[in-house]
């Protein structure tokens, strides 16, 4: 009942913060017109701001007019100076770290931390918990396990989710965290996966998991499945006798689970509904939309979505034509790219995510995460997108097979391969007619500026790739399972990598 007492003291905490949210989703208009006013006033005293005459108080119309939208490769010249020390270039007040981002797409970005915008995150934190505990969550020995990843290198910090967390809140949820042994935080994913497999197969008590990709609890739940033989002497008898099952019968691993919080939209539609399947004991909530830049939505339970932080990020939403509308103006099913205006000094700020309009709750439009804007691969004009493949790849495949195409870009001419574990021959010429569906990829191959398609099959590929992506820089919590690696310069990496594979152990065959 430790749990229990936990989740009480966790909700009061967080009261005051939802009550405060849940009467800002009644006003969506003015409530965006005042979180706009909070974060220009200190804004305009950056050498950013002034550069185009922002004054603290100028309402939503002159901040759109007097800014213009940006993306981070205009900002990366601010972000550096800001790295050497100076202050209020583009951050007000005091920056306390720089968070990296990359995604698949392998571009490295640094996001300054100010106080303001951490606290946009807890209070994200905050608002979910309370909705959590009091809509769905029934907790008796709380113990959570949330998202961790290793170290790169031995200089380096392990990475918690949990630190993202207030110091106070951190010591509140340290008795109930299951986290590995700290000497398994290395960059050896073998290691580090034995040492996470035994933290959660000891817990048999466990009722909250909390991870960002679904991708990474179905690698884990694999690596039990393969290595359960070098786990199973560890364990108590109990315990034991269920890891002799064959299948593993997971919800009687941890029979009081009551929550898996992941993603589930876009790319992590597939891999989120097979992780509910092997854990039907649970409800599996999607994630809202929590960039590294910025928390822009949070799932409610009653809501049915994710509504946006409209008391703690200035959205403005662009449609396929160009053109720019508030939050409160969005039309309902309409697809948008997000700017977002944060207390961190990114103003007008090219997210690079598009959402959908599924609904309202209250007065406040829901967001979808539907994908990313830059999610495109153009070899040879083909201008193949991230949703493409992974709509064709849904076709031909069952929910549960991992694939991933990837560009061969110094190939002559280019093609594309087809990374999975499924041994079809059959699969490449059945996937190039689906993408052909697209004029522009149809038209390169009928030309010949595109080869045909081939096939690598790989045993256990979506460890390997999930592996390689770890030393190549990616946060292991982080890493989707896409259907699509666009990056010309990672997917030349990987294809190194899966080629040494083949060569050493016979495990990569193409096909044309």
């Amino acid at each position: 009942m430790i749990g229990a007492l936990g989740a009480a003291l966790l909700r009061t905490w967080s009261a005051p913060r939802a009550a405060r949210f849940a009467a800002a989703l009644a006003d969506c208009e003015n409530v965006q017109r005042r979180t706009l006013a909070r974060l220009v006033q200190p804004a305009a005293a950056t050498e950013y701001a002034q550069q185009f005459g922002l004054h603290p108080d100028d309402d939503v119309e002159a901040f759109r007019a007097k800014l213009p939208p940006v993306d981070y490769a205009t900002l990366e010249p601010w972000i550096a100076r800001e790295k050497t020390g100076s202050s209020d270039i583009l951050v007000p007040g005091s920056i306390r770290r720089f968070e990296p981002t990359s995604g698949s797409g392998g571009v490295n970005k640094l996001i300054p931390y100010n106080d303001p915008l951490l606290e946009s995150f807890r209070s994200l934190f905050a608002i979910w918990a309370h909705d959590l505990l009091g809509q769905v969550l029934r907790l008796r020995s709380g113990r959570v396990f949330i998202s961790v990843s290793p170290r790169l290198s031995p200089q380096a910090d392990a990475r918690h989710d949990a630190d993202y967390l207030a110091s106070p809140l951190r010591l509140l949820l340290a008795p109930f965290l299951v986290t590995p042994d700290h000497r398994s935080m290395q960059v050896d994913p073998l290691r580090f996966r034995d040492a996470l497999a035994r933290a959660l197969l000891h817990c048999a008590d466990l009722e909250i998991i909390s991870i960002w990709s679904p991708t990474y609890l179905l690698v884990l739940l694999d690596h039990i499945e393969a290595r359960r033989e070098h786990l199973v002497p560890q364990l108590p008898a109990k315990r034991r006798r269920l890891l002799e099952c064959d299948p593993i019968p997971w919800p009687q691993l941890w029979p009081r689970l009551q929550l898996v919080s992941c993603w589930s939209a876009a790319a992590a539609v597939l891999p989120a509904q097979e992780l509910a399947r092997r854990l039907p004991q649970a409800l599996l909530q999607g994630k809202g939309l929590l960039a590294t830049e910025a928390p822009v939505t949070v799932p409610l339970v009653q809501a049915g979505g994710c509504v946006p932080l409209v008391d703690e990020v200035f959205l403005e939403l662009e449609d396929a034509e160009g053109s720019l509308c508030l939050l409160h103006q969005a039309q309902p099913d309409c697809e948008y790219t997000l700017l977002i205006s944060q207390a961190g000094g990114l103003l007008r700020y090219r997210l690079g995510d598009r959402v959908r309009v599924t609904g309202h709750w209250r007065d406040t439009p829901l967001l979808d995460f539907v994908g990313r804007v830059d999610a495109v691969c153009d070899l040879v004009g083909e201008k193949l997108s991230e949703d493409q493949v992974a709509h064709a790849l849904r076709s031909l495949l069952a929910p549960d097979a991992f694939a991933m195409l990837v560009p061969m870009a110094t190939a002559e001419p280019p093609y594309y391969r087809l990374i999975t574990e499924l041994r079809d021959p059959d699969l490449p010429g059945r996937l190039d007619r689906a993408l052909q569906a697209g004029h522009r990829y149809r038209e390169a191959r009928v030309l010949g500026q595109l080869a045909p398609l081939r096939l690598s099959v790989i045993a256990d590929a979506r460890r390997v790739v999930h592996d390689f992506l770890i030393t190549d820089g990616m946060v292991a919590g982080d890493i989707k399972d896409t259907a699509f690696l666009h990056s010309l310069a990672r997917a030349g990496r990987l294809l190194v990598a899966l080629d040494g594979i083949g060569c050493r152990a016979s495990r990569v065959n193409d096909a044309d």
